[in-house]
């Protein structure tokens, strides 16, 4: 019992000395949504451009970070189908919930962050690591969570900040 009850003190003091308090894992309406992204990073690396659109409402819509927008759910797969039959095929994504915040009944907000891995420029050429921001608003249909509106930034230094 002693060599267990140490085992674990011994895990937990690098998270006790850092400071930070470990969150708790989510639950209910915040598992959903935790879940749907969780969904979504899956169907990606399958390159499933019916199956991405499908996770969106039909008039939703998914702005890239370079500004572009495209709206409805047919729209929607046509991208996702050229882009994952070309620079995304070989992708991989890794998305990150970092806070849920619950905008009313059947309506949240989601943001956080997300790795893309194995993207390649028109050429071919590997593009590396791409790493940035996301942030969806989501809405409950008939007890399904879809995604209404999709936003992907990409950290960019902005001169006026303080170094």
């Amino acid at each position: 019992m002693q060599t267990r009850l140490a085992a674990v003190v011994l895990l937990l003091l690098p998270i006790a000395a850092s400071g930070v308090t470990p969150r708790p894992a989510p639950t209910g309406t915040e598992a959903e949504i935790y879940a749907i992204h969780r969904q979504f990073g899956e169907v990606w690396n399958r390159h499933d451009a019916a199956a991405l659109a499908a996770l969106w409402t039909k008039t939703g819509d998914y702005t890239e970070p370079d500004g572009r927008t495209y709206v409805g759910r047919e729209a929607l797969e046509k991208q996702f189908a050229i882009e994952h039959a070309s620079v995304f095929k070989d992708s991989r994504l890794h998305l990150v919930v970092e806070r849920v915040r619950m905008l009313g009944r059947g309506t949240a907000i989601a943001d956080g962050s997300y790795e893309l891995f194995g993207a390649r420029d028109p050429t071919g050429s590997e593009i590396g690591l791409r790493s940035g921001y996301f942030t969806t608003v989501l809405r409950r249909y008939d007890g399904v969570w879809k995604v209404d509106a999709a936003r992907l930034m990409l950290p960019q230094v902005l001169i006026w900040r303080e170094k």
